[in-house]
């Protein structure tokens, strides 16, 4: 997802947040600075209900964090490597590096969100019922109103349709019970999409038939459902080829390399003779170093590209990755950035650079996927 900014690593785990975030945070301190605690405890000042708004807001945004570590936590210790966490409009969303190899594992994955959510609803509403002689009203109304939202938050999440996480517990409960994964993610995709189209209809009728605006949110969540499942079931078959494309089978081989130790000014001029935007970098003895574009090359000033050398401007890892010519694809898609003329990954074998997998070549690759066939091994 683009457009985000980071907030750490929780638990190892790397966490960012979209922009849309700043966006949900400011309506819901809105919602409770000018509505719910004014309504409910009448008479204080605006800044004590927009400071208790505002925190009420970061702590919601918290317990969402808290939702999606609880699936990272849980699938890592299912042996299943988590990338990273990125909260947004709709919640939030947990990438993982490898496949889900169980029906088990899905599914303790999957309820590990709901489950914290609803942990996280008792626990504010027990807070609010014990701490009315001990803190201010307008904190008691806070803490109820985080109970009740987590506990919906957990039980909308739980209904039975992709992507959402109750539509994950019924695609880990159909691959058990027929033990073919396929058919189950068709069956979690088909619901969500029936699903999404439920909720935009409720959410039509509340805003013609009522006149509440409120019906125009749930439009926006059964659209988003609806064409993110649709989007998982056209996935499908993809995901699967993906799943045995080695990155040997997508590199390029024997790529034009960039000595290290030349300069800048010596290799601008081997590069001008060649289409190459990116090049790996190499040092004496053949070993790779790191990845150099055009674009850095072109940011040393002038007078100092003669005394420069490639290697000191050059991406190194781990910031540039570096992976056996075996290593899955999908092992490396969610952890290269992917951008055109800056990223490649260095395919190493017993020390040396067998080849290189550029942006050009894992788009190929997925539109070979979608058309239901692999890239195959470059010939020499």
């Amino acid at each position: 997802m683009q457009a985000t900014f980071p907030l750490g690593r929780p638990a190892g785990v790397r966490v960012g947040a979209h922009w849309s975030v700043l966006l949900i945070m400011a309506l819901l301190a809105e919602l409770l600075a000018q509505s719910l605690l004014p309504e409910a405890v009448p008479g204080q000042s605006a800044l004590v209900y927009w400071a208790t708004g505002i925190a009420g807001a970061v702590v919601f945004l918290a317990s969402l964090l808290a939702h999606e570590l609880s699936h990272a936590l849980v699938a890592r210790r299912r042996g299943v490597a988590v990338d990273r966490i990125t909260l947004w409009l709709f919640g939030g969303s947990t990438e993982m590096s490898g496949e889900l190899p169980s029906p088990g594992t899905a599914f303790a994955v999957a309820v590990a969100g709901p489950l914290a959510s609803l942990l996280a609803g008792g626990a504010f509403l027990g807070l609010g019922l014990l701490l009315p002689a001990a803190v201010p009203a307008v904190v008691v109304v806070a803490l109820t109103w985080l109970g009740w939202t987590n506990l919906v938050l957990a039980v909308f999440n739980l209904l039975p349709g992709a992507p959402l996480d109750g539509g994950r517990v019924l695609q880990a409960i159909i691959w058990k019970l027929t033990g073919d994964k396929r058919r189950a993610q068709a069956a979690a995709a088909r619901s969500g999409s029936v699903l999404g189209l439920l909720l935009a209809g409720a959410g039509l009728v509340e805003l013609l038939w009522f006149g509440s605006f409120a019906g125009l949110w749930l439009v926006g969540i059964g659209w988003f459902l609806g064409f993110s499942a649709r989007a998982e079931f056209a996935a499908g078959p993809a995901r699967e080829v993906l799943g045995r494309i080695r990155l040997g089978q997508v590199m390029t081989p024997h790529p034009v390399t960039a000595p290290g130790w030349f300069t800048v000014q010596a290799f601008v001029e081997q590069a001008a003779a060649c289409r190459q935007r990116t090049f790996p970098v190499v040092s004496f003895d053949g070993r790779p170093v790191g990845v150099v574009s055009l674009a850095a090359l072109a940011r040393v000033p002038e007078q100092a590209r003669t005394s420069t050398r490639v290697e000191d401007v050059c991406v190194k890892p781990p910031l540039c990755l570096v992976a056996g010519p075996d290593v899955p694809l999908t092992t490396v898609l969610s952890r290269t950035g992917a951008r055109p003329g800056q990223d490649l990954v260095l395919v190493v074998e017993n020390g040396v650079l067998a080849g290189v997998v550029s942006p050009g070549d894992i788009a190929r690759t997925l539109e070979l996927a979608v058309l239901g066939t692999e890239a195959r091994r470059p010939t020499v």
